[in-house]
């Protein structure tokens, strides 16, 4: 193996390893307060969540809320209104009809919306039900860069472990 070969994988590293933040799925995360245990239709909940950048830092989001999709695929839109700490918001949402909701948080203008999963909402007439469950999806970053990184290591150490073999040999002659 040449110095050329080894140079070009340690470039190659590099570049997947400087690549791996840019290629994550999401910059921000959405966190929700505490929710309620049942969720009525008909009802208005003031629904609290804070942003975070890279899961760690407080984002104030230049505009941001929360996007709610029936059983029949309708959109509803909740704004959120910035309370409190840096990076919290609240939002007053209201389901109007009962079912299996999806529901994400936009995080601003530069940021992907964060999906928060399903939310199961019951109908007014029925009550409370204590079978109801709020589910939010976990959000793990993308491994495949990661992945890619790992690889690249790999490689270059066997790549350098073959050099020093070939070095090796070559002074033993």
């Amino acid at each position: 193996m040449t110095r050329r070969l080894v140079i070009a994988l340690v470039t190659a590293l590099a570049l997947v390893a400087l690549a791996a933040p840019a290629a994550a799925k999401e910059g921000a995360v959405t966190k929700l307060d505490s929710q309620p245990k049942d969720w009525i239709s008909g009802m208005t909940y003031a629904v609290g969540y804070t942003i975070r950048m890279d899961g760690v830092e407080p984002y104030k989001a230049d505009t941001t809320e929360i996007v709610a999709t029936s059983p029949q695929g309708k959109e509803l839109r909740f704004r959120g209104v910035p309370e409190g700490a840096a990076g919290h918001y609240v939002a007053q949402v209201n389901f109007p009809t009962s079912g299996t909701w999806t529901w994400k948080v936009t995080q601003g203008s530069f940021f992907a919306p964060y999906e928060l999963g399903t939310v199961t909402i019951l109908s007014a007439a029925a009550g409370v039900n204590d079978n109801a469950t709020t589910t939010a999806a976990a959000s793990a970053p993308d491994a495949l860069p990661f992945a890619a990184a790992g690889a690249m290591l790999a490689l270059l150490v066997g790549a350098l472990a073959l050099q020093r073999r070939k070095v090796v040999a070559i002074h033993t002659a």
